[in-house]
């Protein structure tokens, strides 16, 4: 289990005791209807899937598309592979694109705020990233994850963009009893708020485009019930990395964009939990700015707020 994230809750119940919990629990993992699978390349589930045997080989990647995925035997992932829903990365400055409903789970993650591409003398300020979707969960304070503010260049301390929130912010929002609906006591999970755009500004021009980091895209959501895991890769739902700056052939400040909130897992197995292997809810990088006038502070772009893990070990 990482201790990347922030959040992490491990639940180890005793089910032993009588039928009546040792029959509930038994189909916790599924009923195997959907037989063995190994993942070449890449997978993406379209609907809930009950697995008998999942396989994720080194360097493929499995995305759960926003279901419930169940594994009635082992799901086993390689090293440099990924169960993941991660949240996607800015490109140049154009901010990480939206996750949308994430299905039979709930909330979307938000879009990156743009940054900008210049061709002349003039300077402006990064855009906000969204928030998670609309029909995302308030925490106890009647919060819901946030976009990043884009990056101000007006205000120097806040030049590059704003980490995106996190699908559970502070205070954290209270676990459903039902954890077996794998779902947030507001009704549904919640994905990751964006990260802003960086600002920019060219003071003298030569040629070429000056570029600003576009916003990474929140985290999405992982609900995995498997009876055993083998992890060699990671489980996650990461929120997406922020554009770096690029400079053209003159003089400016080009700011990185803030990374991405990180969404929500929820892993349940009869795996102990020290040999789960890597789980993660991490913010986004924040992107690199870049200058050749000025001072270059508060060019980079803020990291993304680190969302949640809930790890249930049923004995």
């Amino acid at each position: 289990m990482a201790g990347a994230s922030t959040g992490v809750d491990v639940f180890a119940p005793d089910v032993t005791g009588t039928s009546l919990s040792g029959q509930f629990f038994a189909g916790q993992f599924g009923d195997a209807s959907d037989g063995d699978l190994t993942v070449v390349t890449s997978y993406s589930a379209a609907r809930e899937m009950h697995f008998n045997n999942l396989i994720i080989p080194a360097g493929t990647t499995f995305k759960p598309n926003g279901y419930r995925i169940y594994v009635a035997g082992t799901c086993t992932i390689g090293a440099g592979a990924s169960f993941n829903d991660d949240g996607n990365s800015s490109t140049s400055q154009a901010g990480g694109l939206i996750l949308n409903s994430r299905n039979y789970l709930g909330g979307a993650a938000g879009q990156g705020g743009n940054g900008w591409a210049l061709t002349a003398v003039n300077w402006a300020n990064g855009n906000a990233g969204n928030g998670s979707g609309g029909n995302s969960s308030f925490n106890n304070a009647g919060q819901a994850p946030a976009g990043g503010k884009g990056g101000d260049i007006t205000l120097r301390a806040n030049v590059g963009g704003a980490g995106g929130g996190a699908a559970q912010p502070t205070p954290w929002q209270k676990w459903n009893a039902r954890w077996f609906d794998g779902r947030w006591s507001g009704g549904t999970f919640n994905g990751g708020g964006a990260g802003g755009g960086g600002a920019i500004n060219v003071v003298t021009y030569t040629s070429g485009t000056f570029i600003s980091g576009g916003g990474g895209g929140g985290g999405g959501l992982v609900w995995l019930s498997a009876r055993y895991i083998v992890n060699a890769g990671r489980i996650s739902a990461n929120g997406g990395k922020g554009g770096d700056g690029v400079l053209g052939v003159g003089t400016g400040e080009c700011a990185g964009g803030g990374g991405g909130g990180a969404g929500c897992v929820t892993v349940i197995t009869q795996t102990d939990a020290a040999s789960l292997g890597t789980i993660q809810a991490t913010g986004g990088a924040g992107g690199t700015g870049v200058w050749n006038t000025g001072t270059g502070v508060g060019l980079n772009g803020t990291v993304g707020v680190a969302g949640s893990v809930c790890i249930l070990v049923l004995d």
